[in-house]
């Protein structure tokens, strides 16, 4: 998506307001990012079942499997996100992981593969309760909770989590970092 300026006869906006029209562009992606639709089914009662993730036999994710990506989870994790939580910025060397919610996350990334064809590409992913993201190591990662709702963040990783010196998860520091994905494109 973008936007791009215009004039129009038929409006008389006040002098020196500027007027955009959306392009609905397709954004630049990441290598090998993929947000992927989930089946989600309502029920009688306004609750809804997601069926989270399918896994073939040997335990990898088959609908990255089919996109061509191996990925076997062996952890599952639960964040519970007070509203408006902000987390910026880390990334894994070489942890690969899915994340699915059930309210709305905005998530930023940027891809620090030097081998990437997409390296240095920034991008920005409204994830909802309907979705799920495919982040792969090397893509820093971080997020919102925009909503004044608490949001479950339940994500899945093919390393597992350990708290020492050895762990997969790296800060970086935001200032840093001159992506700001919180801030719409025009107010």
């Amino acid at each position: 998506m973008g936007l791009k300026k215009i004039k129009h006869e038929a409006i008389s906006l006040p002098r020196k307001t500027k007027l955009y029209r959306q392009t609905y562009e397709k954004a630049l992606g990441i290598e090998n990012v993929h947000v992927l639709k989930v089946n989600t089914f309502a029920d009688d009662f306004g609750g809804w079942f997601k069926e989270t993730m399918r896994l073939d036999l040997k335990g990898h994710n088959v609908a990255l499997k089919d996109l061509g990506i191996k990925f076997r989870p062996i952890q599952a994790n639960t964040s519970f996100l007070a509203p408006k939580t902000k987390r910026f910025w880390h990334i894994h060397f070489s942890q690969n992981e899915i994340w699915t919610t059930n309210g709305t996350i905005i998530l930023g990334l940027i891809d620090y593969r030097p081998e990437s064809p997409s390296y240095k590409t920034q991008m920005k992913v409204i994830l909802s309760a309907d979705k799920l993201i495919y982040i792969p190591a090397g893509v820093a990662h971080g997020f919102i909770n925009p909503t004044l709702d608490f949001v479950t963040l339940n994500y899945f990783t093919d390393q597992f989590f350990v708290a020492n010196e050895h762990t997969e998860e790296c800060r970086i520091d935001p200032k840093e970092v001159s992506y700001d994905f919180v801030k719409p494109e025009i107010m």
